[in-house]
C-alpha cells in the first residue's frame, strides 16, 4: 500500500529541465544547456516520486529542423547527465508535431500523459503532478487532472524542489 502523497512527476523539458533558445529550436545537443541546480533537483525528486516522466513538444521535427534521430540522441545524452547526478527518467514522451497537424499528443492535448497512463497503469492521477514553464504545459497538466505547477526564470525546478523537500 502506497503511504506517499507523490506518485508520478511529469516535467517538461525546455525551460524546466533545459534552458530555452530566444525564437529557436535545440537542435543538437550543443545547444542543450541544464538549467542551474536541476539536476540536483531530480535527483532528489528521483527518490520522492515513484517514477518521473519528461512530456515534450518538439515540432523542430515536425518544420524539418532536426530529425527524430537527433532528438533521440539528444534524449539520451540527457538521460546520461541526469543518471550520472542520481536522478532517474523513467520515460521521455515527445510529439514531433506541427501545432497546425491538430494531433492528439501535442500539449495543452493530453495524448502523451494519456499514453504514459497506458504504459504505466500504476499511476494515481491524484497523487501526480505536472511540471512546465508554458500555459500549454499548465492546461495538459489541469485536463488530465495533474496538480500543475507553472516555473520560470525565478521560480524553477529547483525552487520547487526546496519547498516540497523542505531542505
Amino acid at each position: 500500500m502506497e503511504t506517499s502523497n507523490f506518485d508520478t512527476l511529469f516535467l517538461d523539458r525546455d525551460g524546466v529541465i533545459n534552458k530555452k533558445l530566444d525564437g529557436k529550436y535545440i537542435r543538437n545537443w550543443g545547444e542543450f544547456t541544464f538549467i542551474p541546480n536541476v539536476l540536483s533537483s531530480i535527483s532528489k525528486l528521483s527518490g520522492l516520486f515513484n517514477r518521473m516522466i519528461i512530456i515534450t513538444n518538439q515540432q523542430g521535427i515536425g518544420k524539418g529542423l532536426m530529425s527524430e534521430d537527433n532528438l533521440l540522441f539528444l534524449h539520451q545524452k540527457m538521460l546520461n547527465e541526469i543518471e550520472q547526478a542520481g536522478g532517474k527518467i523513467n520515460k521521455i514522451y515527445f510529439c514531433p508535431h506541427l501545432e497546425t497537424d491538430n494531433c492528439n499528443c501535442r500539449k495543452p492535448k493530453i495524448g502523451m500523459i494519456e499514453e504514459a497512463i497506458q504504459d504505466f497503469p500504476f499511476i494515481n492521477i491524484n497523487k501526480s503532478y505536472l511540471i512546465g514553464d508554458s500555459p500549454s504545459d499548465i492546461k495538459a497538466g489541469e485536463r488530465a487532472g495533474l496538480k500543475t505547477i507553472k516555473v520560470d526564470n525565478n521560480f524553477t525546478l529547483n525552487n520547487w524542489a526546496k519547498q516540497i523537500l523542505a531542505y
